[in-house]
């Protein structure tokens, strides 16, 4: 005696030309003379962020929002490829010399050095603010 499949849990409709899927388990299901509406996201240019918010840690005049135009996401990449490469040359000679994990600790730790680089950094993002 074989059993039947559950119900389906979509539906596909053909509405002017095109076949849109309905989900009917949703309680806020469109009507069948309604189109579905697509959810907002967030602008992106080219499938990247153009903007990011910044943090206190390392920002003065943190939080702020600074949009970033098609130059200055190419620059801000090749930085980031430069600091993965720091950091992974970092973690190499950590371990072939430990007591070298501890130096930027001691850096970070003590508040001049922590305040010069917040307010270098800063600076640096003014400039992507204004332009």
């Amino acid at each position: 005696m074989p059993t039947e499949p559950p119900p389906s849990r979509y539906r596909v409709v053909e509405r002017g030309r095109r076949l849109e899927v309905i989900d009917t388990r949703v309680t806020g299901a469109a009507p069948a003379g309604q189109p579905m509406r697509e959810a907002r996201r967030p602008r992106r240019e080219g499938g990247i962020d153009s903007s990011f918010t910044t943090a206190r840690f390392y920002d003065d005049k943190a939080p702020r929002r600074i949009a970033f135009d098609a130059a200055a996401r190419d620059r801000l990449g090749r930085l980031r490829l430069i600091a993965m490469i720091a950091a992974m040359a970092w973690v190499m000679l950590a371990v072939w010399q430990p007591w070298v994990a501890l130096a930027p600790l001691a850096i970070l730790v003590s508040n001049g050095p922590r305040r010069t680089m917040r307010q270098r950094l800063t600076r640096w993002l003014d400039r992507y603010e204004q332009g």
